[in-house]
C-alpha cells in the first residue's frame, strides 16, 4: 500500500506499508523524495508520531546527490548568476569568465555534462569562483547586517563547508561557508543571524533561539525549514 503524508519540515513523505515488517525505515529515494516504510495497519496519526519520534535523525539522514548541469543552464546565485555555454575552440577544456555580475563557464559543446567527472570538475570551477564572489559580496553584506543589529564581531572570514555553513569562534570571528552564495538572500540572512546570536550564547539553548528569532523578526523556524530543503546546485 502507498501514498503520502505531508509535514512542515520535510515536506510531502512517501509512504510504503508492507505485510511482514515489524519496524519502521526511512531513506531518500534517487529523486530526493523522503520514503518511510512501515508495517501494514498503522494509520495516519501513527506515521506523524514516527516522523515526530525520528524528527532530529532525520535532519542528519543522508540524502542522495542529485546535481545536474546542462548547456543554457543559469544557477542564480546571491547576487550573481552562473551561465553554462558552449565553446568550439578547445576540446576537453572549461572555459570561464566574469562579465560584471555573471559568471561564464563554457565546457567543450562536446562535454558530457551528465558524466560524474565533468560534474566534479564543474562544481570545483564553480566553488572557487563564489569563493573570489563571496569576499567582493557577502562579507560587506555581513557586515551590514551586524550593523544594522548593532553587534560588533571581531571580523568575518569565508570558509568552504557544504554542511556547515557558518561558525562563530570564540574569539568573536564569523565565519561563512562560500556555499551561502547559492542560497536565496533571506537564508544568507539567516545564517548570518543565526552567527551573530552566538556572540551572546555560545549555544543552542532557548535564550540563543528566541535571540535569533528576534534577529531574523520571528522567522527562525520557518527559514531552518527552507535552509533543511534547500538543494545545493553543485556537487559537495
Amino acid at each position: 500500500m502507498k501514498g503520502f503524508i505531508e509535514d512542515e519540515e520535510f515536506g510531502k513523505i512517501f509512504v510504503e506499508l508492507r505485510r511482514g515488517m515489524t519496524s519502521v525505515r526511512f531513506t531518500y529515494q534517487a529523486d530526493g523524495n523522503l520514503l518511510l516504510r512501515a508495517p501494514l495497519g498503522v494509520t495516519v496519526s501513527d506515521l506523524r508520531q514516527m516522523v515526530e519520534a525520528n524528527r532530529e535523525r532525520l535532519r542528519t539522514l543522508p540524502r542522495p546527490e542529485t546535481v545536474t548541469f546542462r548547456f543554457g543552464q543559469v544557477i542564480e546565485c546571491f547576487r550573481c548568476r552562473v551561465m553554462i555555454e558552449r565553446q568550439t575552440r578547445m576540446p576537453g577544456y572549461i572555459l570561464n569568465h566574469w562579465d560584471g555580475d555573471t559568471l561564464h563557464l563554457q565546457p567543450h559543446e562536446t562535454a558530457d555534462l551528465a558524466d560524474e567527472a565533468v560534474k566534479r570538475t564543474l562544481s570545483s570551477v564553480i566553488g572557487r569562483a563564489m569563493e573570489v564572489q563571496a569576499h567582493a559580496v557577502l562579507l560587506p553584506y555581513a557586515r551590514q547586517v551586524a550593523d544594522a543589529l548593532g553587534l560588533k564581531p571581531a571580523g568575518f572570514e569565508v570558509g568552504r563547508g557544504m554542511r556547515k555553513l557558518g561558525h562563530c569562534t570564540t574569539k568573536r570571528v564569523i565565519q561563512l561557508s562560500r556555499n551561502l552564495m547559492f542560497l536565496p538572500e533571506a537564508l544568507v540572512r539567516y545564517i548570518i543571524c543565526h552567527e551573530l546570536a552566538h556572540l551572546t550564547h555560545m549555544n543552542h539553548s532557548p535564550q540563543f533561539h528566541a535571540l535569533c528569532d528576534e534577529y531574523t523578526g520571528g522567522k527562525e523556524k520557518e527559514l531552518e525549514r527552507q535552509l533543511r530543503q534547500f538543494r545545493f546546485p553543485i556537487l559537495k
